[in-house]
């Protein structure tokens, strides 16, 4: 091996044993020389030692002023149990790596910050409890990406981090509300299982083209629900978000006080199509409440009995079809009657055979109720189909309200002569006799007039 060739610093960790190959000092693995090029015993230092890897320096150490002192300098060792003292390194080109660039770097406080609020984005956006940071699983987790990052504590992530990402949004939507030349605002008033009533206004309005939409408050509300008290809170409300003077129109549902609020302020109303519907059809479903009640019966005793349960499991997969449950109705939403009904169309042949092979003691329902039942979804299904097209919050649907209800009323007034079981005549004259009321005015509605003929040229 040449001398030019040997003052690479590499050399210092190989031995040349001829024939095109080195050995390794450290573990005595020999290396293959190609072409003179010392490529392959850098990389093999590199991976296989890397404490004490060297790097090639362009100049060497500023030489002394004495021109008969040595140039050559020393470094200090990294001793290690795995090395052996061999690899002090003496050389006037090298120098090795810091121990410290093999040690986790400490969290910064800019890092800990960016990551506080990273966690409290994920708790806001996803629901997830305060608790969240004290769970053993989280901790495990967050110490295994991150060894150095410390999770905050529930009182500060509740009283602290949460607040001021409110704060920061906040600022955010505020600019962008008040740039909107005008908005669309939509309340309703609810009441939780434990009792406590709350109050809700979203705004909605187009910015670059786009429908945007944006919750202003929801809040607990403990005064009397009269329209005083409620058009003070919408006020308050707008005043806060400064569009009370941009408000094209109020959205709500039909009750008096609400209505009489939105009048109170001198905003254009306009009752919730979704609230009518609501109201359209829950009073049409008494005609068949008989029918209704007994289908209720049967999936309550599905939902309550675990045998029942799982013997329409195993029967449906017996019968080669989807394990699906019955779904249970709720009280205030008509739809959820649909869908429970759908639902037992389409577990019907698993329902009966599993009431049967268990010898249940509800009574099952009839063939003539089944037709009833297959009729009814047919009648119901555009209702459902128009309910979930209005509410959308991603496009305007104004344009579309007065060709939606058109629609209805011409579907159902047609299967007045399709329809076979005398009942489901019945719900089919129901809901027309609804519709003509609840819809009679619409046309006279200058705001969805005006939509539906800009909506209808675009």
């Amino acid at each position: 091996m040449s001398d030019t060739r040997k003052r690479s610093s590499i050399w210092l960790q190989f031995k040349d044993i001829g024939n095109k190959k080195a050995e390794c000092l450290h573990c005595k693995t020999k290396v293959t020389i190609r072409a003179g090029s010392t490529t392959n015993l850098h990389r093999h230092t590199r991976t296989v030692h890397p404490t004490v890897q060297l790097e090639e320096r362009g100049q060497a150490s500023s030489p002394s002023t004495d021109p008969g002192v040595s140039h050559t300098r020393t470094t200090a060792a990294v001793t290690s149990t795995a090395i052996p003292m061999r690899a002090s390194i003496t050389s006037p080109t090298a120098t090795q790596s810091k121990i410290s660039q093999f040690l986790p770097k400490l969290m910064t406080p800019a890092k800990q910050h960016s990551i506080d609020d990273e966690l409290a984005k994920m708790v806001a956006s996803d629901f997830q409890p305060f608790s969240i940071v004290e769970d053993k699983g989280m901790k495990n987790f967050v110490k295994a990406l991150n060894p150095t990052y410390t999770l905050p504590s529930r009182k500060t992530l509740s009283q602290t981090m949460i607040p001021k990402l409110y704060d920061t949004e906040r600022a955010l939507w505020q600019e962008r509300v008040t740039k909107a030349p005008s908005v669309c605002l939509t309340t309703d008033c609810w009441t939780s299982r434990t009792t406590c009533s709350f109050m809700s206004v979203t705004c909605h309005f187009i910015e670059d083209y786009k429908m945007t939409s944006c919750l202003l408050d929801c809040f607990e509300f403990t005064d009397r629900h009269t329209a005083e008290n409620l058009a003070v809170e919408l006020l308050r409300v707008a005043k806060e978000w400064q569009v009370e003077d941009k408000v094209v129109c109020c959205v709500s549902d039909n009750a008096a006080n609400i209505t009489k609020a939105i009048k109170v302020l001198k905003w254009t109303h306009h009752p919730c199509l979704a609230h009518t519907l609501n109201l359209v059809v829950r009073d049409a479903l008494k005609v068949i409440k008989t029918t209704v009640d007994k289908v209720k019966a049967v999936v309550e005793f599905f939902h309550k009995s675990t045998v029942a349960a799982q013997k329409l499991k195993s029967t449906q997969r017996q019968m080669g079809i989807p394990e699906l449950r019955p779904k249970q109705e709720c009280a205030t939403r008509w739809n959820s009657t649909f869908d429970m009904l759908k639902r037992m169309l389409e577990i019907k042949d698993a329902i009966i055979s599993t009431l049967a092979l268990i010898n249940a003691s509800i009574e099952p329902l009839s063939q003539e109720e089944w037709e009833l039942v297959k009729e009814v979804c047919a009648v119901l299904q555009p209702f459902q189909e128009v309910t979930v097209e209005i509410s959308a919050d991603s496009y305007v649907t104004a344009s579309k309200m007065l060709l939606l209800c058109k629609g209805l009323q011409l579907v159902t007034a047609e299967n007045q002569w399709t329809v076979t079981v005398q009942k489901v005549k019945e719900l089919v004259a129901a809901l027309c006799s609804a519709m003509d009321r609840k819809f009679l005015r619409m046309e006279y509605n200058t705001v969805l007039s005006e939509n539906y003929l800009i909506g209808s040229k675009v």
